[in-house]
């Protein structure tokens, strides 16, 4: 997505800047591997200075995290899933979070590169929510494994029965069953892409027709989806995962 002063241009893949032993690299590829580089020494940063005397954001940042813990807890009713879980749930939302909101900072794509923008919000990019859906579906999956054992966990999905009393045919109950796990990495991709991608179509078309108090007003409502979505990504992957942990009927 490009700025006013060049009209009014959506784009809904990334650019590919150039190419490294082949491989494409784009500008949300880029982007993604500044931000990560930032996020690690912004958490290395607050470990170093936490201290049994906690700062204000080490207050915060105890709050949030503590509260998180206990609603996992709650949610799942089972302690030590919790221990296990917290942490993907936690890195999912703080990631999410984190990558909304350094779309907001100035300039971040007014720096060009072989007549590309360098750097592009990364979840404008389809591939980076698909990324981060696969890696939900792969905990989802590999945590019903370990809770309930592969063959209790596969019972799901294949629920053999007996017709007449002889002939072993699939449920297909079990064949919806597989089908709608799979339907969850597109459900959790395409809501994160779509919810950001139009939030910023709609900044845009405000920028286009005004320069005044809209565009201001709708970049306070962005910084709230953000929020917004990356709890709802959170929240969705914590529910699959209690689904996926639950005894068969």
């Amino acid at each position: 997505m490009h700025g006013a002063e060049e009209g009014l241009k959506v784009s809904l893949k990334s650019d590919i800047l150039f190419n490294f032993l082949g491989f494409p690299i784009t500008n949300t590829f880029i982007t993604s591997l500044l931000l990560s580089f930032l996020l690690i020494f912004f958490v290395i940063f607050i470990i170093k200075k936490s201290d049994l005397r906690p700062s204000k954001l080490q207050l915060v940042m105890e709050f949030f995290i503590a509260g998180g813990y206990d609603f996992t807890k709650q949610s799942l009713g089972d302690e030590k899933l919790a221990k296990k879980v917290y942490p993907l749930i936690a890195s999912l939302f703080f990631v999410i979070l984190f990558f909304n909101l350094t779309k907001f900072i100035p300039g971040m794509e007014s720096i060009t590169f072989n007549g590309f923008h360098l750097f592009k919000p990364v979840h404008s990019d389809l591939n980076m929510t698909l990324a981060l859906a696969v890696v939900s579906f792969i905990a989802i999956q590999a945590l019903g494994i370990i809770i309930l054992g592969f063959w209790k966990y596969g019972n799901k999905f294949i629920q053999p029965k007996l017709l007449w009393g002889f002939l072993p045919i699939l449920n297909p109950l079990g064949i919806l069953e597989a089908v709608s796990e799979f339907a969850k990495i597109i459900s959790l991709s395409f809501r994160l892409f779509v919810n950001i991608f139009v939030g910023g179509v709609l900044i845009i078309l405000l920028q286009e027709l005004t320069h005044f108090m809209l565009p201001i007003i709708a970049m306070m409502f962005e910084v709230f989806v953000a929020f917004l979505q990356a709890g709802i990504f959170a929240l969705l992957t914590l529910f699959y995962i209690k689904l996926a942990t639950l005894e068969p009927h």
